[in-house]
Parts: structure tokens; sequence; C-alpha cells
């Protein structure tokens, strides 16, 4: 009783240093400050050798459901109807990013003495959280894998500004057009019991594709399990951004448990082969987004906005700010992030084992 009380406090404490790196983290303007900061701020602790001892297999279980579950509101009738009139510059964007993260991967290997399954992943045009979840899966170098993901999210985001005032005229026009905004009737929301049945399908097919050992099993699990269930009742859930802070610090305990001293090293080679992946992305995208305003007739803009692979709530703050239709850069983000986190684990397993 006393050990058990003993890794209780062990955890708190551990929690609470994690959440002082997301506050640190978030002051700096960060991306990701939850999950970066925590991982970071433990990261410390654990290459100094003072990481306290507690378990950390049901935490990285809880906060991997937590996630699948938010990534499972994006299954809604209005993403379908969406789908079905944009279905070929969808396919053609999240298939373009798949091939893009291949080569930025195969680049990277070549270049670094990082294994092919880390390199593969670091380079990947998915989300922070969810290719460092992924990563955990395959056991992979996850500080290399979240440096190499931070430093492309903020490379486009900081570019993705300049673009808009580049194009200034054409932006404040986007404003004055874009007339299509998302609508919620209230009558669609879940009932108090929906979240129950919502809670109980998420951790146990979350269980179920652990136990088989389904590349990040408990992510993939909750997320379809969660998105199937709201879709088939056509009601919509409510995820706190609290509750998804809380995941992404519980992530980073588990990541910064991972920092050693020898990862640390590594990482100083990394610089230039991070750099020469993210300019090859920037190019690659950019050829992309020329290809969507092709198939699609939409301005370039947008287009841009849609094929970068950033964070979506980050995409979506931007393209509420220049003009862009906010809904249509969530539609391909949302494609690109499921495309990437259902397809890629597959397609590195047969990369890394041929």
């Amino acid at each position: 009783m006393g050990n058990i009380f003993q890794q209780a406090i062990a955890f708190f404490v551990t929690f609470a240093i994690g959440m002082v790196g997301c506050f640190l983290f978030k002051i700096l303007k960060i991306p990701n400050p939850a999950l970066l900061g925590a991982m970071f701020s433990t990261s410390i602790l654990s290459v100094f050798g003072y990481y306290p001892s507690f378990p950390l297999r049901p935490i990285s279980f809880c906060a991997n459901v937590a996630i699948g579950i938010m990534l499972g509101k994006q299954f809604n009738r209005t993403l379908l109807t969406h789908i079905s009139r944009l279905l070929l510059p969808v396919i053609s964007a999240a298939t373009g990013l798949i091939l893009l993260s291949l080569l930025c991967g195969c680049t990277f290997y070549k270049l670094t003495d990082v294994d092919l399954k880390t390199a593969l992943i670091a380079t990947s045009a998915g989300g922070i959280t969810e290719m460092v979840v992924f990563g955990m899966s395959m056991d992979a170098n996850l500080p290399i894998i979240a440096c190499v993901q931070v430093f492309r999210v903020v490379i486009f985001l900081t570019v993705i500004p300049f673009i808009a005032l580049f194009d200034k005229e054409q932006s404040e026009r986007l404003k004055k057009e874009n007339l299509i905004k998302e609508q919620y009737d209230v009558r669609n929301w879940f009932y108090k019991s929906d979240y129950i049945v919502l809670l109980a399908i998420s951790f146990l097919l979350g269980a179920m594709a652990t136990y088989y050992r389904v590349p990040a099993g408990a992510m993939l699990g909750a997320m379809l399990g969660a998105g199937s269930y709201s879709f088939f009742i056509n009601r919509r859930y409510y995820c706190s951004l609290r509750i998804r802070h809380l995941a992404q610090i519980g992530l980073g305990l588990v990541m910064g448990r991972r920092m050693t001293s020898e990862t640390v090293l590594q990482l100083t080679y990394i610089l230039i082969p991070t750099v020469i992946t993210a300019f090859i992305m920037m190019i690659g995208c950019s050829l992309l987004a020329i290809i969507i305003k092709k198939i699609s007739k939409m301005d370039i803009l947008t287009c841009l906005l849609c094929v970068s692979p950033a964070g979506l709530s980050q995409i979506a703050v931007f393209a509420e700010e220049i003009g862009v239709d906010s809904l249509t850069a969530s539609v391909f983000h949302s494609i690109r992030i499921i495309a990437i986190v259902s397809l890629y684990p597959w397609i590195i397993l047969q990369v890394v084992s041929s």
C-alpha cells in the first residue's frame, strides 16, 4: 500500500513539473505547448537521472484514448458532405502528402544515423501528437520525432502569414466573399448518457486494438469507436480543451522518460538534415497546391493552406484570419490527419520490413 502511495505522489509531482513546462512553452508561443512543454521539462529529470518511478503504461493508454476520442469528433455528416464535393482534390492532397512524407523520410534516413522507422515517422506530414503516439507504439526515437515535427510546424506557421501578406488584395477579397460557416444545431449535441456509451466503446476498442498490437492501437481504436458512434446516432460531442491538454501532458511525461544523455547528443547532429527535409516538404507542398488549384479551381491561398502540413487548429486560425474558408481547410486537414494516422503506420511497417 505504501508503495502505491509513493508512486501516486511521484506521478503527481512529475505531472506538476509537466504543467509548469506547458505554461512556459505557452508563454513562449511554442506550438503544442502541453505536449512539448511537459516532454522537455520532465526530460531534464530523466537526463540527469532524477525521473521518479511510477507505471507509465496506464498513463500512456489513457492519454492515447483521450486523443483518439478527440480525433473521432471529425467523423460527422458535415465532413462527409464536404468530402463528397471535394473528393478528388482531398484524395490528391492526402496522397501527395503521404508520398512527400516518404520522400522526406528516406532523405532524412540517408543523411543521418537515425533508424528508418524513426526517420519516416519524424518527417511525416501528420500531427505532432499523433506521430509521437505512433512512434511510441513502434519504439522509435521520440525526442527526435518531436523535434523534427516541431521544426516543420514552426517553419510552415511562419511562412503562411507572409504568403497572405504577399497577396494582400486576394486575402481581403476572400474575407468579403467567405460566407460559408459551419453551423451547429444545439439539438444535435450528445446527451449525458451518450458520453457514457462513448467512453465505454472508446476504451473497449482501444484496449482491443492494443491487445492485438495494432500500431497506435489505443488511439486508432478510440478514434474509430467514438467517431462511428457519433456518426450513427447523428449527434456531436464536446471535448474540453482542458482534457486535451491533460492528455498531451500525460504523453509528454511518457516521452520525457525516454530522453537520455545519449539522445541529447544525437539531436545536435540532425539540424541540417531537418532543415533540408523541411525545405523539400515546402517545395513539394507548393507544387501540390498548384495541382490542387488546377483540379478544384480554388484560389491559390486556399490551396496552399489546405496542403500545409501544420496543426489543424493552427491552420483553422490562419484560415479565419486571412479570409480562407476554414471549413474547407478543416476538411482537407482532417482527411490528411486521418489518412496518415490510419494508413501511414502500415506503410511504414511494410517499408521497414522490406
